[in-house]
């Protein structure tokens, strides 16, 4: 068997990238089937490392092999970028350019990606490991990581792959209508028709966010407000000049978001339903939501307190 001198600054990488993922020194040591002090021998430099355990390792700390053996300061290792591409920076998106956003084709999603997707709504993004996701994507863990260099940065290439969908759909379904009631029954009908025709990036957005690095918890974060922002003006707009409307705004734009979101959660594509009519039901739905408030006489009552 093969064996590579560590070092202590190979040991240095492997405890960092431990520590960063909060998994104890004995955790690590049973996944890995040694005793901790074995570990403990590698991260410190004085024990050698067989070619097959560094990938053992590489594997558990969800990181490439070689990302292990860099050179440089390994002390406090950034968690790496979520992708290189940005909200705007998504050229390839089917159907945006078209604008018809009830059209729904397949993402540019690489195989890593497409192969992450399906293992994170499985078994979560925490009990998915590299190779879940290698077979999931019908690649080898070394091919894995030609795509993504850890399973740490799939999952917000996935969710920023999914608000930049969304965004380019929702701008598209409100432009240009100057009716408020219609024009929040088409940003009500976006919102669920996108969960409803992607249910897996939608379960995957509404379950993984504590899972994210903190900046890219921030960023995802940002975008979801954007995206409320957008359905509170609309709600706003439809209740006209309700005396109520500021708390009205916050109860029901709450409420109607949760109803779309939601939809991800049960939906099953066995043609029972379309999604369509599932859209179009929960608009409707929403729109009378907000505007039985012009009603006096239907107008529920007051809370007394």
């Amino acid at each position: 068997m093969s064996t590579i001198t560590t070092g202590v600054r190979v040991g240095r990488s492997v405890r960092a990238h431990r520590q960063r993922q909060g998994i104890s020194l004995r955790d690590l040591a049973a996944r890995l089937e040694v005793s901790p002090a074995t570990l403990s021998g590698i991260e410190n430099g004085n024990t050698a490392l067989s070619v097959d355990r560094l990938f053992h390792i590489a594997d558990e700390l969800d990181v490439s092999a070689p990302r292990l053996l860099e050179p440089g300061d390994v002390g406090d290792l950034p968690h790496p970028p979520a992708t290189a591409k940005g909200l705007a920076s998504w050229p390839d998106l089917p159907d945006s350019g078209a604008g018809d956003w009830r059209t729904f084709h397949d993402l540019p999603l690489d195989p890593a990606l497409s192969g992450a997707l399906i293992a994170f709504c499985e078994k979560g993004f925490h009990g998915a490991s590299i190779r879940d996701i290698a077979d999931c994507a019908g690649l080898s863990v070394a091919g894995l990581y030609h795509y993504h260099r850890s399973k740490q940065s799939m999952l917000p290439a996935l969710l920023d792959l999914t608000m930049a969908d969304l965004f380019w759909r929702l701008e598209a379904a409100r432009d240009g209508e100057p009716d408020a009631d219609e024009r929040l029954h088409r940003t009500v009908e976006c919102l669920a028709l996108y969960h409803a025709r992607r249910p897996r990036l939608a379960f995957l957005g509404a379950s993984e966010m504590r899972s994210l690095a903190p900046s890219d918890r921030s960023r995802i974060t940002r975008y979801r407000k954007d995206v409320q922002r957008m359905l509170d003006d609309d709600i706003r707009a439809a209740l006209r000049e309700d005396p109520d409307a500021d708390r009205l705004v916050v109860t029901l734009g709450n409420s109607i978001s949760t109803m779309c979101t939601s939809i991800a959660q049960w939906i099953h594509h066995d043609g029972s339903i379309s999604p369509e009519l599932i859209a179009v039901d929960y608009a409707d739905a929403a729109v009378a939501m907000v505007t039985q408030r012009r009603q006096p006489a239907t107008r529920s009552r007051k809370a007394t307190r």
